[in-house]
C-alpha cells in the first residue's frame, strides 16, 4: 500500500518506469519510523518522482510472466525444464550485475540467509512450474500455480505477522475445492503434472513471503539476483546430465523467455516489497485470464466444465480475499 507521497508504507521509495528499466530503485527503510539504511540511500535520490505503485508493478509482472510461459510452452517437452532455466539464468546474471554496478550496490546484499532462502525456494518453484507448463494445457498450469496468493497470505500471517484473518482460511478452503476439480486426471492433463503445478503454488507462496521479508534490508535487484545465483549452478549441474542443443526458432524463444522473465522478476520484486504479501500476490489471478487467451491461441484443448467450475472457485476465493483484506487495511488506516 502506498501513501500520497508515492512511497511504500513498508517498502522502498517508488520508481518511475525509466528508472525501473535503468535498474534504479529504493531499498526499504530499516524500521517503521522510516530511518533509511545505507542501501536505501544508495538506491534512490531523495527527490525521486512519483512512481509505479506496488499493484501496477504486480500487474506488469503478471503480463510478462504470461509471455514467458508462452515461450516455455512453445519450446515444448523436447527441451528439459532445467535447460530453459539455465539459459534464462545465464542471460540474466550479466544484466543484473551491470545494473547493480551502475547503482553502486553490493550483489551479496545484507541478509544473506534470507537471500539464500529466496534463491532456493524460487528455483524449486520455477523448476516445478516449467515442468508443468510442458505437460499441461497452459490454462491448467497457470490456474494451479495461481493458487499461490492463498499460501502467501497464510505464510505471511505465520512468519511476518501480517494478519490474514478468517477470510484467508475460508478462501483457502474454497480454493482447494477448486483445485480438486482442476486436477481431475484427463488424457491431456495427467494427475502427476497437475500435482507438480499445485506444488509450485505452495513453494511460490513461501517465496513471495520471503521476498516480502527482504523489503527492510535489500534492494529489489539484489533479491532478483539471489534467485539466479542459486539457479545457475544447480541447473548447470542438471544440464551436464541432460542437454538438448537449441535449433532454429528455439533460440528466439529462449531470448524472448529470458527478456520477459528478467523484467517480470524485477517488477514482481518491486511489487512484493511495496504491498503486503496477500494483496500483491492476488494480482496473479489476472494470469488465469491471460492463460485462457494464450491457451486458445496455442491450440490447447477446450477447458471442461469441471475445470471452468474449479477456475471460478479459485479466482473467486482470491478476489474475495483481496476485497476483504482491502477493507481491513482501509479500516485500520482510518483509525
Amino acid at each position: 500500500m502506498t501513501d500520497s507521497a508515492g512511497t511504500g508504507r513498508d517498502g522502498p521509495p517508488m520508481l518511475t518506469l525509466p528508472e525501473v528499466l535503468a535498474g534504479a530503485g529504493g531499498a526499504a527503510s530499516d524500521d517503521a519510523t522510516g530511518r533509511s539504511s545505507d542501501a536505501a540511500r544508495a538506491a534512490a535520490p531523495a527527490d525521486a518522482p512519483a512512481a509505479l505503485s506496488g499493484m501496477v508493478c504486480m500487474a506488469l509482472a503478471v503480463l510478462l510472466f504470461s509471455i514467458m510461459a508462452v515461450c516455455v510452452k512453445l519450446l515444448g517437452k523436447e527441451m528439459p525444464a532445467h535447460e530453459k532455466i539455465f539459459v534464462r539464468t545465464a542471460v540474466t546474471i550479466p544484466v543484473l550485475l551491470w545494473m547493480l554496478r551502475a547503482r553502486g550496490l553490493s550483489p551479496l546484499g545484507n541478509n544473506r540467509r534470507l537471500l539464500l532462502a529466496r534463491g532456493a525456494l524460487g528455483f524449486t518453484g520455477m523448476l516445478a512450474y516449467f515442468a508443468s507448463l510442458s505437460a499441461l494445457p497452459l490454462g491448467n498450469a497457470i490456474l494451479l500455480t495461481g493458487c499461490s496468493p492463498i499460501f502467501a497470505a497464510l505464510f505471511a500471517q505465520r512468519f511476518l505477522g501480517e494478519r490474514a484473518g478468517r477470510a484467508a482460511w475460508y478462501a483457502s478452503a474454497v480454493c482447494l475445492l477448486g483445485v480438486a476439480l482442476v486436477v481431475k486426471p484427463e488424457p491431456h492433463a495427467p494427475l502427476l503434472a497437475s500435482l507438480i503445478a499445485f506444488g509450485s503454488a505452495i513453494v511460490n507462496g513461501a517465496t513471495y513471503t520471503v521476498v516480502r521479508a527482504t523489503a527492510k534490508t535489500e534492494h529489489h535487484l539484489v533479491v532478483v539476483l539471489a534467485l539466479v545465483l542459486v539457479s545457475l549452478p544447480v541447473s548447470g549441474v542438471m544440464c551436464a546430465w541432460e542437454w538438448v542443443t537449441p535449433a532454429g526458432t528455439q533460440w528466439w524463444l529462449l531470448a524472448a523467455m529470458s527478456a520477459s522473465s528478467i523484467a517480470a522478476q524485477i517488477f514482481m520484486t518491486m511489487g512484493m516489497q511495496r504491498e503486503t504479501a496477500s494483496r500483491a500476490t492476488n494480482m496473479f489471478f489476472l494470469g488465469v485470464v491471460l492463460a485462457m487467451v494464450w491457451g486458445q491461441w496455442l491450440g490447447d484443448p477446450p477447458l471442461t466444465w469441471l475445470v471452468l467450475a474449479g477456475a471460478a472457485l479459485i479466482v473467486g476465493s482470491i478476489v474475495t480475499l483481496t476485497l476483504v483484506r482491502g477493507r481491513a487495511v482501509r479500516a485500520t488506516a482510518a483509525h
